[in-house]
């Protein structure tokens, strides 16, 4: 235990008690008294204070326990010429067990603590070893006897100081237990926490649940960027994420990150970061590397890739050195190119060289013909057998170009083996050394022309063989009324005789709407044409016609649709262009009800039908016309949903003045009915329709001329709703 008193106090006390003894004056013992007693008081561990009246001395304070209350009291009395000591006021220190300090540190740096000290000069002690860190809050710890040792107090101090390093935490010293808690920012950080308690006493034990935030390792990051896929490494600090990653290049999965939970030892790192990242999503293959003020960017890429590269990376500050090596991108394949001709139009796909414009034969650009290398040709050689191969195949008829900068190969047909002199005339002047071969085929070998044109209706028609000099596509495609017939047919030459092709397809083209399938054969000077015609058409009427219309040099043949189309069936017509829908047995074109099923809407699509097509028949006759199909198909497509929704219709039969009228007026009543038939045929209930002749009764006009009367010969419909009457 610490002396209670020094050794000038106790020699003061002595020499001042003889003074006393010796002039026996009561005011000057008293004052002596209190001279010696405040002495002793102030050489006390705590703080303790003394009152004297006469020789009476009463203390009040604090001590540490027992004993030292025991020690101050006989002190006191050991002072000559005092009476009474009274120390019933003064107070012994609680014990505490454990003896602890807790000191905590917020994130912010503020401190908070609590606990014990043994006195209020170990108090001082704590403010000054621990670099001021207290301050004030040392007023925060609690008197308390039971400190394990004289070191507890120096423990505290080094305890404290290693606190004051944390980026936040807690240190807890209860006995001769030192523990420490919270977060450093790197391990030289903890490393300089720990040095400072190698100090600790023997009998001290160390406790470290200290966790480095960051792992000391310079902020880098290394990207490297292939077939639109970025991998790399990198190591981020707080205001920046790998998110940054993603955001540029779209994912981030390639890329391994370490993320630092402390900001940039520099504010403008990361935006230097997402700069060079930027950098880098412009080029096609690349490198960016960061590491401190140092950042690099390597790779290829498009001109314009790399020049926008480049406004992003120069501006990163002065600060950084920045360094950039980019080139122009090249997959290393070779120059080359492959063209196809038909004649008239070009295709192609290969690699270019940069500033090369690939031309047809006919000297226009080709669009969309392969990709163009960034990088200009470093001779001539491409482009000159490009030219010369080009050139080489515009005097095929079809055919296959391949060019590289040491071949030129040609494939395909050219018209007679003239073509192959001219194409050597031009292939004379490819780039030496270059290899070149052709492979040809030759369109005329003097044979007349013989070709075959086959049409489906619902596929089209195509042309295979060789036509007579003069005769195009584009004319039998006139002839037909077809908007456009496939195939190339080649031609012979020395064959510059029609006959009656032209004038046969017209006189088939007013039958095409009701035509399946058509075969035309033509060879030498006979024609054979096969048709298959629609169901519901009069094969007899058509044979007729054509047997009475055809030059006699055309054989010909008809036939029905024997395999008929499963109901259901949808085809769109070639030669109409219509959509059509096979009901019952029989093609009925698609009607797209964009109007209100009534007696106004029904009334006007009837009408209008019968406007672009009247029902004919054979002249004096019930028989319908073979072409009249196409009416009463009409008719039906638009008759079935008006019925459907309960409307009635009349069929009314009508006839020129010529004749008598009873004679008329039966004729019109058995037509009316035979398109009525002809409807019930194609599934228009019976119930829904009745037929009326009215003969020549109701003229729409003059009868007198030819034109009239052929106006008057006619079929119409009246609509009504159900229940309606009516008045024939």
């Amino acid at each position: 235990m610490r002396k209670l008193f020094g050794c000038l106090v106790l020699i003061s006390g002595v020499g001042g008690l003889g003074y006393i003894g010796a002039t026996q004056n009561a005011v000057h013992m008293q004052s002596a008294i209190a001279t010696y007693a405040q002495a002793m008081a102030d050489g006390s561990r705590h703080s303790v204070q003394t009152q004297v009246t006469g020789r009476d001395v009463s203390v009040t304070g604090l001590v540490t326990d027992q004993t030292e209350l025991a020690v101050l009291q006989a002190m006191f009395n050991s002072l000559d010429g005092v009476r009474v000591v009274d120390v019933s006021r003064v107070e012994i220190l609680p014990v505490a067990d454990p003896y602890f300090m807790e000191a905590i540190r917020q994130i912010d740096g503020s401190i908070t603590i609590l606990g014990v000290i043994p006195s209020d000069a170990d108090r001082d002690v704590l403010v000054e070893k621990s670099d001021g860190l207290l301050d004030d809050l040392a007023a925060d710890l609690t008197l308390a006897a039971g400190v394990p040792d004289a070191d507890w107090v120096t423990v505290a101090a080094l305890g404290l100081t290693a606190l004051g390093v944390l980026e936040y935490g807690q240190m807890t010293l209860s006995d001769r237990t030192l523990m420490l808690q919270g977060l450093v920012r790197n391990p030289v950080a903890l490393d300089a926490t720990l040095a400072g308690l190698e100090r600790l006493p023997v009998a001290y034990r160390l406790i470290n649940q200290i966790d480095v935030v960051d792992d000391g390792t310079p902020l880098r990051l290394a990207l490297t960027l292939r077939d639109e896929t970025v991998v790399g490494e990198g190591k981020f600090p707080s205001d920046i994420t790998a998110n940054a990653i993603a955001d540029i290049f779209g994912t981030s999965e390639g890329v391994t990150t370490i993320q630092s939970v402390i900001p940039a030892f520099d504010p403008q790192w990361p935006m230097v970061a997402r700069t060079a990242m930027d950098g880098l999503s412009q080029l096609i293959d690349g490198v960016v590397e960061i590491t401190g003020r140092d950042v690099s960017l390597t790779g290829t890429g498009t001109p314009e890739g790399i020049a926008q590269a480049g406004t992003f990376l120069a501006t990163v500050p002065d600060t950084y050195t920045v360094t950039v090596d980019l080139d122009l991108w090249d997959d290393g394949a070779p120059l080359e190119f492959t063209m196809q001709w038909d004649g008239s139009v070009a295709s192609a796909s290969g690699k270019y060289p940069a500033g090369f414009t690939l031309r047809d034969p006919a000297g226009v650009a080709v669009a969309n013909a392969g990709t163009n290398s960034f990088r200009p040709a470093e001779t001539v050689r491409f482009s000159t057998n490009a030219a010369v191969g080009t050139s080489a195949l515009g005097l095929m008829s079809t055919g296959t170009l391949r060019v590289t900068e040491t071949v030129i190969t040609l494939t395909g047909t050219a018209a007679s083996p003239q073509a192959w002199l001219a194409m050597g005339d031009v292939l004379a002047n490819a780039a030496p050394d270059t290899e070149i071969t052709r492979e040809i085929t030759y369109l005329d070998d003097g044979s007349p022309a013989a070709w075959t044109l086959t049409y489906d209706a619902a596929e089209g028609a195509i042309i295979v063989g060789r036509l007579p000099a003069g005769l195009v596509i584009g004319d039998i495609d006139l002839a037909l009324g077809l908007d456009a017939i496939s195939g190339i047919p080649a031609t012979a030459l020395d064959d510059t005789d029609f006959g009656s092709i032209l004038e046969t397809l017209q006189i088939v083209a007013d039958y095409m709407p009701e035509i399946e399938t058509l075969t035309y054969a033509h060879a030498e000077d006979q024609s054979a044409l096969d048709l298959v015609l629609s169901p519901g058409v009069d094969l007899d009427l058509v044979a007729n016609a054509l047997a009475e219309r055809l030059s006699t040099d055309v054989a010909f043949s008809l036939s029905p649709l024997e395999v008929l189309p499963e109901t259901g069936t949808i085809r769109t017509n070639v030669a109409t262009g219509l959509d059509e829908t096979f009901t019952g047995s029989f093609w009925l074109p698609n009607v797209a009800l964009n109007f209100d099923v009534d007696v106004v809407a029904c009334a006007a699509q009837t009408s209008n039908i019968l406007e672009r097509g009247q029902i004919e028949f054979l002249s004096s006759s019930v028989r319908l016309d073979a072409t009249s199909i196409r009416t009463i198909n009409a008719l039906a497509a638009v008759i079935l949903p008006c019925v459907a929704a309960d409307l009635t219709l009349d069929i009314g039969g009508h006839t020129d003045s010529s004749g008598d009228e009873p004679t008329n007026k039966a004729l019109s009543q058995d037509r009316a009915n035979a398109v009525r038939a002809a409807l019930i045929a194609r599934g228009v209930p019976d119930v829904a329709m009745t037929a009326f002749g009215f003969g020549q009764t109701q003229p729409i006009a003059d009868n007198e001329t030819p034109e009239g009367r052929a106006a008057n010969r006619r079929t119409d419909i009246t609509w009504f709703a159900q229940g309606a009457l009516r008045d024939p």
